[in-house]
């Protein structure tokens, strides 16, 4: 196995949809990149249609979980404008506009070329800090409600914190729409694994970060699992073994990115749904409202207070507004070198050329900071 290009890449599948609207040319150089759960089965269970593909009119496509009618959770990496130029590690920040919500759609269907029902992106909330490690979380809410016979919603952990022993157990569930190795050609499928291991848990004593993968985070708002995703999986959830095994799924996180060689995908870093629990709620309430239902159980009690209190920018329609113009500016990311935080991958030598995450929209493997990816 080469580990020469071993390092940290984010994994959103570049495929076109079949039902999507027309792509643009930026999205035809898009096409040709096609990056699900490896070493997982194909899943077509009505019941896990919480588990929902996400298409865009540039040809990319992201995994997400429906956590109420009309409110998904993904990435961040996924709603940011594709500009294929660099890649970035956890020093960089997110653009400050992310893309219109006309040009997202969401399926529940387990495949995504010729998807028969496609739901219009409504808005787009995602948190005022733009650091990039631990904010690669976002929520897109809907224009109509996804109808209950046809799916489920999975319940964000935004009411406790993930390291509660009492509710939250030591294993996951991975369901995506990515390929199923670095270098398949398999993606838009969803796919599941069962009983991953939570490797790294930030203020978890049980799953205390140590060593190379202290080293792969730069941020507490994110934690650690086996690999097992890939390309395409970016944004699916990190679902509690123990609670998705009884049919009430706890979603733990948004897949963010996480290091591999040219033949594997390695550990899976996930942006966690308790960090940014007070956005997740807020999103929630509004998302209620406007959908005209009544608001989901996870919504019923106070947050953790150790959730992220600032919505952050909001895109309605083809408007985004932020609150940076009347918040003071977040403390940014200040990590300098590529040998820490976001960098190193377990049992890999160091290197100047790893820790780079390819942006949404290039290609998978790793290059040097800020050169092109091919």
């Amino acid at each position: 196995m080469r580990t020469s290009l071993l390092g940290l890449v984010l994994f959103p599948a570049l495929i076109a949809c079949g039902a999507a609207p027309e792509t643009s040319t930026d999205s035809e150089a898009l096409g040709r990149q096609v990056s699900a759960v490896q070493g997982g089965t194909s899943d077509t269970k009505k019941a896990n249609n919480f588990a929902v593909g996400i298409a865009s009119r540039y040809g990319a496509v992201c995994s997400g979980t429906l956590i109420a009618p009309n409110l998904v959770l993904t990435a961040r990496h996924c709603v940011v404008p594709p500009d294929g130029t660099a890649a970035v590690t956890c020093a960089d920040t997110f653009p400050s506009r992310n893309v219109s919500p006309t040009s997202l759609f969401v399926t529940t269907e387990p495949r995504l070329r010729g998807a028969q029902r496609l739901y219009q992106a409504k808005s787009i909330t995602t948190p005022s800090e733009n650091g990039f490690c631990g904010n690669d979380i976002a929520l897109i809410t809907l224009e109509e409600n996804i109808p209950d016979d046809e799916a489920t919603p999975a319940t964000p952990v935004v009411q406790f914190s993930m390291t509660d022993r009492t509710k939250i157990g030591g294993q996951i569930t991975a369901l995506g729409y990515g390929i199923t190795s670095p270098n398949a050609r398999d993606s838009g499928v969803r796919r599941i694994r069962q009983e991953i291991n939570i490797l790294c848990v930030p203020g978890d004593e049980t799953y205390e970060c140590k060593g190379a993968y202290a080293r792969m985070l730069d941020s507490d708002k994110e934690f650690i699992t086996e690999g097992y995703v890939c390309s395409g999986d970016s944004g699916g959830g990190a679902f509690d073994q123990e609670s998705f095994a009884r049919g009430e799924p706890y979603v733990l996180g948004a897949l963010s990115r996480g290091p591999q060689t040219e033949d594997r995908c390695l550990a899976a870093i996930y942006s966690r749904t308790d960090a940014h629990a007070e956005m997740i709620i807020e999103a929630g309430v509004k998302a209620a409202k406007a959908g005209g239902y009544d608001a989901p159980a996870w919504l019923s009690a106070p947050a953790d207070p150790t959730g992220d209190p600032q919505t952050g920018t909001v895109c309605d329609g083809e408007t985004c507004t932020s609150t940076d113009a009347t918040e003071a500016a977040p403390e940014m990311i200040t990590t300098t070198t590529t040998t820490t935080g976001c960098s190193a991958a377990p049992g890999s030598a160091s290197s100047g050329n790893l820790g780079a995450l390819a942006l949404a929209g290039v290609a998978a493997l790793v290059v040097a900071r800020r050169r092109r990816t091919a």
